[in-house]
């Protein structure tokens, strides 16, 4: 008597769920960089400048590879409408976080606004 081994089927290989796969992982790489952002970057310790490097690094590259898929996902044939939907929304997280750490005012002109806004008020408290 011979014994007969039975494999299961695997299952059929789908691009659509590939790519969903990769913008997930890209996602979720995202949210560990955010989580990080809000230790290291924005926590109430001032970030050394080794720290402020790495981010300005690590970002530049989330936002190329994420802006890359986008064009792909956007395009207007492309058959899984939310891919483009999730990309947008963490793009604009990135984006975010460039302009919150990167391109923060200068705290003159965050002193002039804040006059213009507020008269009484100031940041030297003044």
């Amino acid at each position: 008597m011979s014994a007969l081994t039975v494999q299961p089927e695997k299952p059929e290989f789908s691009v659509r769920q590939a790519a969903r796969d990769q913008v997930q992982q890209w996602s979720d790489n995202c949210q560990k960089f955010l989580d990080w952002q809000q230790r290291e970057i924005l926590g109430p310790h001032p970030p050394a400048q080794q720290k402020i490097e790495q981010h300005r690094d690590d970002l530049k590259w989330l936002l190329r590879f994420g802006r890359a898929i986008y064009m792909t996902a956007s395009d207007p044939d492309y058959p899984d409408k939310q891919i483009s939907s999730e990309l947008r929304g963490r793009l604009i997280q990135l984006e975010h976080s460039w302009r919150m750490v990167h391109q923060q005012m200068p705290e003159a002109e965050a002193e002039q606004l804040l006059k213009e806004v507020f008269p009484e008020a100031s940041l030297s408290g003044t």
